[in-house]
């Protein structure tokens, strides 16, 4: 069982969260049929405070603070705990985190003024990638006609053969074969996880990097270790239910190396 720190502060986080119910959750998506749905990512930051203003400067609304800062946008959670990462996500399995925009110019702007350093800007594609402070990497994609300044739209891993981990996430989390600029991606309710190859140095494992884990939601935890199991597969951390609430949660990690938390209980909570 693989037990350290920054899996406690995540269970602790999620715990502290929900007993915190003058808040509300962010909407996720509907469950796909395997019964999941996207949930959250949980970043590892020396300075959670400047992160806060970050992300609340991109949209992000803070509902929690404390050991554990959580801010919610529309489909995801952003959690925010304090440590010293690893590695910065794009040296990680877990290269980066997307959100679809309205407006290019105007988060062009806030993300310079946040500190971030452009990777690739396109304004033509309406696409940045911007490496913000403490080594965070956010793609920024535009859609002109969505409702919302920002909703969330992708996890970014990387893996030596994408399509063979795309199938992996169909399998596991009932997903839908997608792609996007040629690259294969895994479609999820409320997201979705794109897969980028790798063609320089060899990625580390998301653990304990800036971009610790990516979450998903499950109906039913039984139900899906049990699915699991029939897969052949088995979790690192087993499901475990956080006493006095309505919150299971479970940890695995993804052939290429991408820690990830599978929660049931966070669909249902309410305000």
């Amino acid at each position: 069982m693989r037990w350290n720190k920054n899996t406690k502060i995540a269970i602790a986080s999620l715990a502290f969260l929900l007993l915190e119910s003058r808040f509300g959750w962010a909407q996720l998506a509907a469950p796909n049929t395997a019964g999941v749905s996207i949930g959250h990512a949980h970043l590892v930051v020396p300075d959670s405070a400047r992160q806060i203003a970050i992300w609340e400067s991109l949209g992000g609304e803070l509902v929690a603070t404390g050991e554990v800062a959580t801010l919610k946008f529309p489909g995801v959670y952003l959690l925010l705990s304090n440590g010293e990462a690893r590695l910065p996500s794009p040296q990680t399995t877990a290269n980066h985190i997307g959100f679809s925009v309205r407006d290019y110019t105007e988060y062009k702007a806030k993300l310079l003024d946040a500190g971030a350093s452009l990777f690739f800007d396109s304004e033509e594609n309406g696409q940045i990638l911007a490496d913000l402070p403490d080594g965070i990497r956010v793609e920024i994609l535009t859609d002109a006609n969505q409702s919302e300044p920002i909703v969330f739209h992708h996890m970014h891993v990387a893996a030596h053969d994408g399509a063979a981990l795309r199938d992996w996430y169909m399998r596991v989390f009932g997903a839908e074969a997608g792609e996007r600029r040629g690259l294969p991606s895994a479609l999820v309710p409320g997201g979705r996880v794109d897969i980028l190859g790798i063609n320089g140095p060899e990625p580390q494992g998301s653990h304990s990097g800036v971009l610790d884990h990516i979450g998903f939601e499950v109906a039913d935890m039984a139900a899906f270790a049990d699915h699991l199991k029939e897969q052949g597969l088995t979790f690192e951390v087993e499901p475990m239910r956080i006493e006095g609430l309505d919150l299971t949660i479970a940890f695995l990690t993804d052939p290429a190396g991408t820690y990830i938390e599978v929660t049931d209980g966070l669909a249902s909570v309410e305000p």
